[in-house]
């Protein structure tokens, strides 16, 4: 029996593992490796930080790197993006386990390819009944319009956030940072979403995209008529971090989009932003996902299915599964006070 090469193809572009060097590191030739037979299981899975199960599951391969929008296409590598397709892939196949159980909300976003990012975001907000005020929590909002949104594990942050469709379903990889900086991360993909779904892959054309998604972003969660009645050229930077707060977008970003809508002068701004330059660093709670924090209490406790057995079915670890749900997939935690089961531990309770 040999294992699922596609399997052992997609589990090395995750490390950014290169063929020849996954088969050096075993001992093996590229050969042998691509008809694997079933005693390297061991050997891979430990090279590779998954579990043997995985590469006994059906065939599979990551994610079209083509469809996926990267906030930096041009900085960022072919092994990152094919490990970032690999990420994708696995955020995919854990939904699909998730919605065996539970009904979640079908993508309700809506295709306004040829809007200018201005009226799209006005659209969004009418379709989605969002009025002209502050928008709340920005993950919350989008997994209740049906967005997957996962977390990126660490070794995939230089990345950064990213996007794509597949199966007729949004996702969206969020990587680490402020929750002013994760909003507009997130409203920066959802204007990827909306608008460049028939995007060509023209260089010239994805930088374009890249500006109109940031614009998106900043009329979504800042739109003009609440700048025009908040912002001034009199602006101070108390009240600029007070609007920081309002918006729950970061400052730097508040500036342009003001000086863009014109309610900011250009010294005014060149101003402020040397002013924000001294200002102490604004640590805020990082954003988690109302998914998880149903989900995986209610697997743990009604459906008796642990982040274990899950992480079993896909043939991945508890800890991938931790990274991929922003840490909210309970994990085990082993250590020296580990026993074997059945086995009785002595209390150490003295009475006083």
């Amino acid at each position: 029996m040999t294992l699922e090469p596609t399997r052992i193809r997609l589990a090395r572009e995750r490390v950014a593992l290169s063929r020849s060097a996954l088969a050096a590191s075993l001992g093996v030739g590229e050969r042998e490796l691509a008809q694997a037979p079933e005693k390297l299981s061991t050997a891979l899975a430990q090279t590779l930080g998954c579990a043997e199960q995985f590469f006994r599951l059906p065939a599979t391969s990551g994610i079209d790197a083509e469809r996926i929008f990267f906030r930096s296409p041009r900085r960022t590598s072919n092994a990152q993006k094919l490990a970032a397709a690999a990420a994708g892939r696995t955020g995919v196949e854990l939904y699909r386990l998730i919605t065996q159980t539970f009904h979640l909300p079908q993508t309700e976003v809506p295709e306004l390819t040829g809007y200018n990012p201005a009226d799209a975001a006005a659209q969004l907000r009418l379709d989605w009944d969002l009025g002209c005020g502050a928008l709340p929590d920005v993950l919350h909002l989008l997994e209740s319009h049906g967005v997957r949104v996962l977390s990126l594990p660490a070794e995939l942050d230089a990345v950064k956030t990213f996007s794509f469709w597949e199966e007729g379903q949004a996702f969206i990889f969020l990587a680490s940072g402020t929750s002013a900086g994760q909003r507009f991360a997130l409203a920066h993909e959802l204007g990827h979403l909306v608008l460049h779904s028939s995007l060509s892959r023209n260089a010239d054309h994805i930088a374009y995209a890249e500006l109109e998604a940031d614009q998106f972003a900043a009329h979504l969660l800042m739109p003009a008529l609440s700048l025009q009645i908040r912002v001034s050229n009199l602006l101070q930077i108390p009240q600029l971090l007070t609007l920081e707060k309002h918006f729950g977008v970061p400052a730097t970003v508040i500036l342009a989009h003001a000086r863009a809508c014109g309610v900011l002068g250009e010294s005014t701004y060149t101003w402020l932003c040397q002013e924000m330059l001294l200002e102490p660093v604004r640590n805020s709670a990082p954003e988690t996902s109302r998914v998880f924090s149903l989900v995986f209490p209610s697997l743990q406790f009604d459906h008796r299915a642990s982040t274990a057995r899950i992480a079993q079915e896909l043939g991945l670890t508890e800890q991938h599964i931790h990274e991929l749900t922003f840490g909210q997939a309970f994990v085990l935690l082993t250590g020296e006070n580990q026993q074997d089961p059945g086995e009785s531990i002595r209390g150490h309770l003295h009475a006083l």
